[in-house]
């Protein structure tokens, strides 16, 4: 009996809990209706499954747009049995002055189907799930006994007058024709080019250049720009724009190594040289040449520390010809036995005399046509096979000539003139497209990653390494300062400043938290009016006191602690990523339609200025897909790594995780054409932009209230209280309205509210 009320309570709650289970409320509305096929339609903010009802309440296709924005709906044909040719025509929408917005700002997509046969978590369930949007090119062919939705979207002119317009679907098939009729009204108010909501969605340029084919730079650029202006078109801005910043560093002797200030032999500083990984070959050199003489002995001296016992280090003298060019086939060196204690080592460079180690010829002299050399220290042997990794420590390394006594490289004591550094920045790249993608595309910003403050090869503490000198000396505070001083004041320059955030360290544990404060100041004290910018998804005391812009992941965010960093002048932002999963709000196909647009009306509830996704285009990751294979998300839709596992190992991040976007082919590992085309996107993308001018909707209104004025009283009490949105869309990221007809509702409350306001108030400008 116990087992028995145990179960039925169990099964109760799974049951009617909408959380549990994706929601497939029954919603649409029927337009035609005989034996041959029945048409119905549907707002976007929903999932049309093949097997979803044929709604039985009618209602013709009314539309509800503002200036400048996207308003669509989906047309489902349901027939009894096959259509074949299929074919969609819309005409012009017009209104009785005759004003018309044409018919092509409007798209169609066919909706296409991906199964789920690995359910994301344990509250989804698998399933054939509408994701994938390719554009609408001609003819299809529809089942029979289950419904084929075709996705349509209408571009409102920035320009348009306002009022009711209509338009016309013109369906055929053989023997068959249908015309459905399409009303939009368009309110009296304009939706900013540039989104109110920040966004950092990653696109991964490898991943279009392998699944596009692309043969050259050239290409690879094109097809970026056609990603580029579908982010443009979805209101998203990409995480990092085409184009980088290239740095020079001048004034340093040697490159390869790093300036270290903790393990000295004498002086300020030795020189660390560390090979992490058995497949490099890392070695450290000095950046000039050192000049000599043909024929004259040199005897190459220095002082060495090793970080293991008995691991041998290798070293190199190559030689250059007058006009510095590399004499090949000859290469002297010699290996050592490392020593965890500083001790003395050298190399004489015999003028006359070859090194034969059993009969075998292992170096010549310097060459006669020889007149510079390089020299050139391995902490591991290098070769193909790969290496135990390594570190050595060098100090006072010399080259004598012998004839005279002098040395030929006096930067071998490695102690800097701080005085000759310098950094160079070539923004050419940057600028060619940063004019293109913030002036033109009206992208709202752009991450900054910032390898300089992470520790690169230094082994010791973590901190920040700049071309050879760690955070804490001088030349690294002087080189940090030069840079971001420098891209501060080009970008301020420019126009640009405050569109960037330097995103350098991403979800940081709590042991790391004195490191990360580290590099925040660094930033600050060299460019204090650049944005910092952090992720944060572990438990614990947060970190977003160091920051200008604090990211935790939705379901961590502290409302009481965002509320007060935003009270003092911080920005927040938020993202969804692979965890964590139903009831949670997230982005995974096998959930709720209304998740995306969902959480952006979370965001202006809790005064977020920006929303982050890791990746809009990961399709494949290789360390988990078979040698020669690449995954095809129109066939699997599971996002997979191989973090933290072995190679050849996978976990599974969920459906649609980092996919925004489809690769070009159906079978990218059959057909290898090359295609430079248009993105497909996804009915998720669609959804989040509906979210993103929702967004605009809300802050629209917000300005309005602002400059209201008395005599608008009870305009303004309206609008204040619709924009104090309670329970009945959310209570939290966890509980919330799966019913989007609750927040279609709201948004034509305050697309009324604008359109009264602005009818009312010509004189004021869009803000």
């Amino acid at each position: 009996m116990k087992k028995y009320n145990i179960f039925w309570i169990l099964l109760s709650i799974y049951l009617l809990n909408p959380s549990v289970v994706f929601s497939r409320i029954n919603e649409g509305y029927l337009l035609v209706k005989n034996d041959f096929c029945q048409i119905w339609w549907v707002e976007n903010t929903y999932k049309v499954f093949r097997d979803s009802p044929v709604p039985k309440r009618k209602r013709a296709i009314e539309l509800r747009s503002a200036k400048n924005e996207s308003e669509g709906f989906q047309l489902v044909l349901n027939p009894a049995s096959e259509m074949e040719d299929v074919t969609i025509t819309v005409s012009d929408f017009k209104n009785r002055s005759g004003n018309v917005i044409p018919a092509k700002n409007v798209t169609i997509r066919n909706i296409a189907y991906v199964h789920v046969t690995k359910p994301s978590g344990i509250r989804h369930r698998a399933g054939w799930y509408p994701d994938p949007l390719p554009l609408y090119q001609g003819a299809f062919q529809v089942e029979g006994g289950g419904n084929t939705a075709v996705w349509f979207s209408v571009k409102t002119p920035a320009d348009a007058v306002e009022g009711l317009y209509s338009a016309t679907i013109q369906i055929a098939a053989q023997g068959y024709r249908a015309t459905i009729p399409v009303a939009l009204t368009v309110w009296n108010f304009v939706l900013p080019d540039t989104p109110y909501m920040r966004s950092s969605f990653g696109l991964n340029e490898s991943m279009i250049r392998d699944y596009h084919r692309m043969e050259n730079a050239d290409e690879l650029e094109k097809q970026i720009d056609w990603y580029y202006r579908s982010f443009k078109h979805y209101r998203i801005s990409p995480a990092e724009v085409f184009g980088s910043i290239t740095k020079t560093v001048t004034g340093n002797g040697w490159t390869g190594g790093t300036y270290d200030p903790d393990t000295l032999y004498e002086g300020r500083y030795s020189y660390q040289i560390t090979n992490n990984s058995i497949y490099s070959d890392v070695s450290g050199t000095p950046v000039s040449l050192v000049e000599i003489v043909s024929g004259k002995p040199y005897f190459v001296k220095w002082m060495a520390k090793n970080s293991n016992d008995g691991q041998s280090y290798y070293v190199t003298i190559k030689s250059y010809t007058a006009d510095k060019k590399p004499i090949d086939w000859q290469l002297q060196g010699k290996i050592y036995p490392g020593n965890r204690v500083w001790h003395a080592d050298s190399l004489f460079l015999d003028p006359v005399n070859p090194v034969i180690v059993d009969d075998i010829l292992m170096y010549r002299p310097i060459p006669e046509n020889a007149s510079y050399i390089d020299v050139r220290f391995y902490p591991c042997i290098p070769g193909k096979n790969g290496n135990v990794p390594n570190t050595i420590w060098l100090d006072n390394v010399q080259v004598i000539d012998m004839q005279d006594g002098k040395n030929l490289l006096p930067e071998g004591d490695f102690e800097q003139d701080i005085r000759l550094l310098d950094v160079t920045l070539d923004f050419s790249a940057f600028d060619k497209t940063a004019k293109k993608y913030f002036d033109e595309y009206g992208f709202n910003g752009f991450s900054i990653s910032l390898p300089e403050l992470c520790p690169g090869p230094f082994v010791g503490r973590k901190t920040g390494w700049f071309h050879g000198f760690v955070n804490g000396t001088p030349e690294y505070k002087k080189l940090m300062t030069l840079y971001l001083k420098g891209l501060q004041d080009h970008l301020e320059i420019n126009g640009w400043l405050g569109k960037e955030y330097l995103y350098w360290i991403d979800e940081p544990k709590q042991e790391d938290y004195g490191f990360v404060r580290e590099g925040m100041k660094t930033i600050h004290e060299a460019a204090p009016q650049l944005k910092r910018f952090i992720t944060e998804n572990n438990p614990g005391p947060e970190i977003m006191d160091v920051t200008d812009i604090g990211c935790p992941v939705l379901a961590k965010l502290d409302l009481q602690k965002s509320r007060k960093w935003i009270d003092e002048g911080r920005e927040m932002w938020t993202y969804l990523m692979c965890w964590p999963k139903a009831p949670h709000n997230n982005l995974f196909i096998d959930s709720d339609a209304i998740n995306l647009r969902m959480w952006l009306w979370m965001s202006y509830r809790y005064r977020l200025k920006g929303i982050l996704v890791w990746s809009s285009n990961f399709w494949n990751e290789s360390d988990c897909s078979p040698a020669g294979i690449w995954q095809n998300p129109w066939e699997d839709p599971m996002a997979y790594n191989d973090v933290p596992l072995p190679r050849g190992s996978s976990c599974e991040f969920g459906n649609g995780d980092g996919r925004f976007f489809y690769p070009p082919r159906r079978d990218p590992n059959k057909d290898k054409s090359k295609c430079i085309c248009e993105p497909i996107p996804s009915l998720r993308l669609e959804i989040l932009r509906e979210g993103l001018e929702d967004y605009d909707y809300m802050i629209l209104l917000e300005k309005a209230i602002e400059r209201g004025g008395t005599n608008r009283q009870d305009w303004v009490e309206r609008a204040k209280k619709a924009l104090s949105f309670g329970s009945e869309l959310f209570v939290s990221e966890q509980e919330y309205s799966k019913d989007h007809r609750v927040l279609m509702k709201k948004r034509e409350e305050l697309g009324e509210l604008l359109h009264r306001y602005y009818s009312d108030t010509r004189r004021f400008p869009i803000p």
